[in-house]
């Protein structure tokens, strides 16, 4: 009997040994180059990497990709409206190659909020519960906060930038809870200068410019109290900036494309800015258009029924408006809204991907949504 014991005990032994090392999530390989754990091909890992393509599995069966950005060097610049004026490819409007960051394949769908909004607002969740101002909708007609049905796949709108926030750090604490082996990511927002208490309220009343609170979260850094987007050193998921955004919708590659609708800059091309992501001509060609972007119609559709972009990205023209991070530059709190939606026609430039829109951090529309991306 006390050999059995013994033998026992050296199995258990072993087997914490060989979790400890990294091998508990499948061992073929790794899946995060921060982490070795999960088997990148294993099917029902948490995260899967393949490539520049991010799959993560959720528990609730959502799933979805991220992209993850080209390795440019950040000194060299790309062609960007900086100044959101109408001249969308003026030569001297350039900004830095941001760092790279990995960005959703395409704009959250209802499906997938809602199974993170369900899980977040949750009462077993206790005092760590989460609470919008908004349960959103299935695409621009949806019953707001109603069960998914066919057209779950459809973006999701009427929520606010402060719901896009707070849902983001929701998708993080959620991913950490049920990631297996995975590294736990840290939340981006807080409302604390110690970064101890993640952002998990919004609400729909007046700006509120406090640090800390939900129109100027501090954002996790390497020093406290820090409010400024570009000092942000968390992996959680987040809004892009509007910088980012605009990278990733013009990349186009390092190697001349066969049409002539790009702008070359340090040695890159990208789509003019006159133009819908991905577009071969400019926005007056309906049918460039119209291969890339959901717009002149009477609702949203299905996400990726339209081409995609070089980077692997969807509707970043058309179908909804996508909230960012970063707030326009002579209105203090009025977040940017990128890509134009469903609505909008290509005469109005709304798909033109140098085009710059704002809107009060507490509205809704049917016609506006969000994607999300994180740092790598």
């Amino acid at each position: 009997m006390k050999k059995f014991k013994l033998a026992e005990t050296i199995i258990v032994m072993a087997m914490l040994v060989f979790s400890a090392c990294g091998g508990g999530g499948g061992g073929g390989g790794s899946d995060d180059p921060d982490n070795p754990g999960d088997d990148p091909k294993n099917p029902v890992a948490p995260l899967e990497i393949n490539g520049d393509t991010y799959t993560y599995n959720l528990h609730g069966g959502s799933k979805f990709n991220v992209m993850l950005t080209p390795d440019i060097a950040t000194t060299k610049k790309f062609p960007c409206n900086v100044n959101q004026d109408s001249l969308y490819d003026n030569e001297n409007e350039v900004a830095n190659v941001p760092t790279r960051f990995i960005i959703g394949e395409t704009e959250v769908t209802y499906q997938l909020w809602k199974e993170v909004y369900d899980w977040a607002t949750s009462s077993d969740r206790g005092l760590k519960i989460y609470k919008f101002s908004n349960a959103g909708r299935e695409g621009n007609d949806g019953i707001i906060g109603a069960e998914p049905t066919a057209a779950k796949s459809e973006p999701v709108t009427t929520v606010n930038w402060r719901d896009a926030n707070v849902w983001c750090n929701a998708l993080t604490e959620y991913y950490n809870e049920y990631n297996g082996s995975e590294t736990d990511l840290k939340c981006v927002y807080y409302t604390d200068e110690n970064y101890t208490t993640p952002l998990r309220a919004s609400t729909d009343t007046g700006i509120d410019s406090t640090p800390g609170s939900q129109d100027n979260p501090y954002i996790y850094a390497s020093s406290t109290g820090n409010t400024n987007i570009a000092n942000c050193t968390a992996k959680g998921f987040r809004l892009p900036t509007t910088n980012e955004w605009e990278f990733a919708a013009r990349y186009i590659g390092k190697t001349m494309p066969s049409h002539l609708n790009y702008v070359e800059k340090d040695g890159i091309y990208y789509t003019k800015g006159n133009s819908a992501s991905g577009a071969t001509a400019d926005f007056n060609n309906a049918g460039a258009t119209s291969a890339v972007a959901v717009y002149g119609v009477s609702s949203t559709a299905v996400v990726k029924t339209k081409a995609s972009n070089t980077l692997g990205l969807y509707d970043m023209s058309g179908n909804v408006w996508e909230w960012c991070f970063t707030m326009d530059y002579e209105f203090d709190y009025f977040p940017i809204i990128r890509g134009g939606s469903y609505s909008n026609s290509e005469a109005l430039v709304r798909l033109s991907l140098g085009y710059v829109s704002n809107n009060y951090a507490y509205v809704v529309n049917g016609n506006t949504g969000f994607r999300f991306c994180r740092t790598k």
